[in-house]
């Protein structure tokens, strides 16, 4: 988890999904995490997250997705 956080701070991101292989995103709002869950939404079932801030609906996101960590 601490790779991930460091990974969010560096360049700005907004959002980084990690399952296997990590992914950082620099989109407004819970657009990125909206397009992952529609788009490959098995990439988010059990992943670890780090956003850099997290609002009511980003998480109903995260929980459909089944994320299962978050910071």
């Amino acid at each position: 988890m601490k790779d991930l956080i460091e990974l969010l701070h560096s360049n700005n991101h907004t959002l980084v999904v990690a399952n296997g292989e990590a992914c950082a995103f620099q989109g407004r709002g819970i657009s990125d995490l909206y397009h992952l869950l529609r788009n490959d939404a098995g990439f988010l079932q059990g992943a670890s997250v780090a956003d850099k801030v997290v609002g009511k609906g980003a998480a109903a996101l995260m929980v459909l997705g089944g994320v299962s960590r978050l910071h």
